[in-house]
């Protein structure tokens, strides 16, 4: 599953009960005793399951017949099951039906049978009916307009646990069993599920039976069924049938991601050494979107929201080409890493999320050098060591109680920290160690589940380098080592560095951690890199090849930050062109940060800053410096040095508006194209008077004609327009918003809405979302996009309205809605606020994010208070 695109972005700025068997058929692996999970002494074996969904009046009617085995006699059957109603049960060879009861605050339904029921096999037959929700949980619809009117398609959601809206089951990762799903459909309608279809019946009402093959064994959640007016495009690709399954008439669209799927199969059977499995993969497209996850991983029909999917010419810019690309890449891994094996619960997220955030760079790397992802992922990784190094952490392997808080667990730590530590631990044992560990724990445990261990003990098979003590310390406790270079001499053509470890901290309490065994990489400019494992607290000396300024974590894959001595960090700011890409962001990044929470003064940081203006740097890393400075703006907001830091800021930015302008150039990179839209839509908050006026003027050409625009200048057009709307500027963007054609345009124009600087005018947004014109997927998004410049508005405004509001989320996921708004604030005031908030509306065990943007307000705060007056002083003595 990918993570919330927006929520990474800000962070990336740094502004921003009984016990549960393991894997089942290891018996003697249990999970925490605390964990809320279903007895054990009934197990799920096979699934045949009948839906037959009413689109109209969101209802479903279902019938299950599940083979089980009973391990210990009992006289009551327990199983998952949130919002069904079960109209009878039966276990076959029993002549009465047993008692329903439910507990819904456990997601539950007990059938007693006045009885022990023996061991050994048995058949629950079941028939029930539920709801079709309208948001990306359970069985749900998504609405669309066409030029033939509206119409609605339904899809599945599960992960984490929504299956049990769907069946009454076992719906937990280690219940693994085999499904044959069969749905009730009109009959001009497509069905689509994780197998090939078997058999098609017609029916006489016009409807049809469809059957699917028998799927693996596989984990619940993994399930899925689309329905709806949809076409399907594809391909043969390693003898497995490829396809992309969109609603009629996007086709065209579909295209760049079947290509894109086609080019890494293949790749991904050759790495994983175990080819897919499932006879066919689709991909499959949903108008709308989710304020938690962009895709799904279900095995063999991968599901996405459009704009995580397909390519329209008319709006898709190179970072939604880019985007598509590492999302298809990210859920495929997912194919091998969380499908073909699955981790025994909730604990080991990671397994599934960091690997697959890890092998999406990995691949596009492979194919698309010139985009640099793993430059680009270093942005994730200063974001994620900011939430880490505050209140509201967790290590990446965290004891997880319920699916409440496994749902808080959908994280930049679980992601984005995952990504960096397997990184860190790839570049600690060498490529060919790394995969043959993964081949390894692959073929051992497919079709199984696992724990963390498992896959270190894969990897220390015979290994050089055994790395299950630094991965323990990496996983096992949060917090960001920090290591400090107190100093470095040259001595016989080396460099004799000075390093000591400590734990960087903007939170104190943040975490009990303070000492890891960390894999260091360092290197003179020029110089070969030499490697250490540094750990304790004493000084240890590092020695380097050759002399000169010296880089500590040279090629940035090591997860930690880097304090320079005041020598070292001069010496890499006069030499700052030399340094690799990776290291001039990492040096920056860290530098950026230390000064931040006060460890660092603000010149060095101000002067490096000043220093990316006198060459060019390569575009991934001048989209940092710009994304830096628009992150700081936001910060200054409503102070007086705002004006004097634009300008500053303005300064900066001008040469690579000047080099870039606003149209593409011949031979110019993709990654320009990204530096153009983030210069532009930087110098458009700033209030750059030549950007504005060509904005103005491009938008007025639009209005007249909007084929006037290619998509990436109409997006950044659109941007700058919303943001520095007036009421009139807003009608018109409003206007294109209700006249757009297609479900991908009308949920962008609708956001777009919600940017606008001027109060009143967010206010206009916030209340339309309400209104009903927007649909109930995009209303979230609207809010979310008034949040990022009002965040007090938007939790206002979510707090009075929240009986309305909060249908419109994912059950599971809904703790995270409202604290979420509040990651741009600075007023340490909105904290009581939000805990508040939270102790009326949030369970206990569920409030994660609250902490994190509690600590994020925080840090935000002390910025703005100490910091920034630090900033206005250096700006009025060197900036004229």
């Amino acid at each position: 599953m990918t993570a919330s695109i927006l929520r990474t972005a800000l962070l990336a700025l740094g502004l921003l009960v009984c016990p549960l068997g393991g894997a089942l058929a290891q018996e003697t692996r249990q999970a925490p005793a605390d964990h809320v999970a279903l007895p054990v002494n009934v197990v799920p074996e096979r699934y045949e399951v009948e839906i037959t969904p009413d689109a109209k009046a969101l209802t479903f009617a279902g019938r299950g017949r599940i083979a089980v085995t009973v391990r210990a006699s009992t006289g009551v059957i327990t199983l998952n099951d949130a919002e069904l109603v079960i109209d009878s049960a039966r276990l076959e060879g029993e002549a009465a039906a047993p008692k329903i009861t439910y507990d819904a605050a456990a997601q539950t339904a007990s059938l007693a049978f006045g009885h022990a029921v023996a061991p050994g096999p048995h058949v629950l037959d079941l028939t029930y009916h539920g709801k079709i929700y309208q948001q990306a949980s359970g069985f749900f619809a998504l609405d669309y307009v066409t030029a033939q009117g509206p119409k609605r398609a339904l899809f599945t959601q599960f992960e984490n646990s929504d299956e049990r809206r769907f069946i009454p089951s076992w719906d937990e990762p280690a219940r693994k069993a085999t499904f044959r799903l069969t749905v009730v459909a009109p009959a001009g309608e497509m069905a689509v599920s994780n197998m090939p279809i078997a058999t098609t019946q017609a029916l006489p009402d016009g409807r049809q039976r469809v059957t699917f093959a028998e799927t693996p064994k596989m984990s619940s959640y993994l399930l899925f069924l689309a329905v709806g007016d949809f076409e399907r495009i594809h391909r043969m690709v390693d003898g497995v049938d490829l396809g992309v399954v969109v609603k009629r008439g996007d086709t065209a669209q579909a295209q760049y991601a079947l290509d894109v799927e086609s080019q890494i199969l293949p790749w991904y059977n050759t790495y994983f050494g175990v080819r897919f499995p499932l006879p066919k993969l689709d991909l499959i497209a949903g108008p709308g979107q989710s304020q938690f996850f962009g895709a799904m991983e279900n095995w063999g029909a991968i599901f996405s929201f459009e704009q995580d999917l397909l390519i329209d010419p008319r709006l898709s810019t190179e970072a939604d080409r880019q985007a598509v690309y590492i999302v298809t890449a990210h859920e495929m891994a997912h194919q091998w890493f969380g499908d073909l094996v699955t981790m025994a619960w909730w604990d080991d997220l990671w397994l599934n999320e960091g690997f697959a955030s890890w092998m999406e760079d990995k691949v596009t790397d492979h194919f698309h050098p010139e985009w640099k992802v793993w430059l680009q992922s270093l942005m994730a990784k200063q974001g994620v060591m900011q939430q880490d190094a505050r209140e509201g952490t967790h290590p990446i392997i965290t004891p997880v109680h319920d699916i409440l808080q496994a749902s808080g667990d959908f994280d930049d730590i679980t992601y984005s920290k995952g990504q960096a530590v397997i990184r860190m631990l790839e570049a600690y044992v060498g490529e060919d160690a790394w995969r043959a560990g993964v081949r390894r724990y692959i073929k051992d445990h497919a079709y199984g589940n696992t724990t963390t261990n498992d896959l270190w003990a894969e990897m220390d098979k015979g290994a050089a380098r055994p790395i299950t003590q630094i991965a323990h310390d990496f996983t096992l406790q949060a917090g960001v080592p920090l290591i400090t270079e107190a100093g470095a001499v040259c001595e016989a053509g080396r460099t004799q560095l000075s390093l000591t470890q400590g734990h960087f901290a903007i939170d104190p309490d943040s975490t009990h951690a303070s000492e890891w065994r960390v894999p260091v990489n360092a290197a003179t400019l020029g110089g070969a890199v030499s490697g250490e494992v540094v750990e304790g607290f004493s000084p240890r000396t590092m020695s380097v090849a050759g002399c000169g300024p010296t880089v500590v974590n040279a090629d940035q894959t090591g997860y930690f930050r880097t304090a320079y001595s005041p020598e070292g960090l001069r010496a890499l700011t006069e030499r700052l062109p030399e340094l690799s890409p990776y290291d001039q962001m990492g040096v920056y990044n860290d530098t950026a940060t230390l000064t931040y929470v006060g460890r660092e003064p603000v010149e060095p940081f101000l002067e490096m800053t000043v220093r990316f203006s006198q060459f060019t740097p390569d575009p991934v890393v001048m989209s940092g410096v710009v994304g830096r400075l628009a992150g700081l703006d936001h910060i200054y907001q409503g102070l007086p040095g705002q004006a004097r830091f634009r300008a500053f800021a303005s300064a900066i930015i001008q040469p690579t508006y000047q080099r870039l302008g606003w149209e593409k150039k011949a031979g110019e990179s993709d990654n320009d194209g990204l530096l153009r839209a983030a210069t532009l839509r930087a110098l458009g908050d700033f209030g750059d008077p030549a950007v504005v006026a060509e904005a103005h003027r491009r938008f007025a050409g639009f209005l007249a004609d909007q084929k006037s625009l290619d998509a990436a200048t109409r997006r950044t057009v659109l941007e700058i327009m919303a943001v520095r709307a007036d009421a009139a500027t807003w009608d018109q963007l409003h206007g294109l918003a209700k006249a757009a054609k297609t479900q991908l345009e009308r949920r962008e124009d609708y956001t777009l809405l919600g940017l606008a600087e001027d109060p009143a005018l967010a206010q206009r947004a916030l209340d339309l979302s309400l209104s009903g014109e927007p649909d109930v997927t995009t209303a979230p998004g609207m809010i979310a996009a008034v949040s990022e410049r009002h965040p007090q508005m938007a939790f206002e405004f979510a707090a009075a309205h929240w009986d309305r509001i909060s249908p419109m989320f994912e059950p599971t996921t809904i703790a995270g809605a409202v604290p979420r708004l509040l990651s741009n604030a600075t007023d340490l005031a909105l904290i009581p606020r939000l805990d508040a908030f939270a102790e009326t509306h949030i369970p206990a065990d569920a409030r994660q994010d609250v902490a994190k943007t509690d600590a994020t307000i925080r840090y935000r705060a002390g910025v703005r208070t100490k910091r920034i007056p630090e900033i206005d002083a250096w700006l009025a003595a060197n900036v004229k």
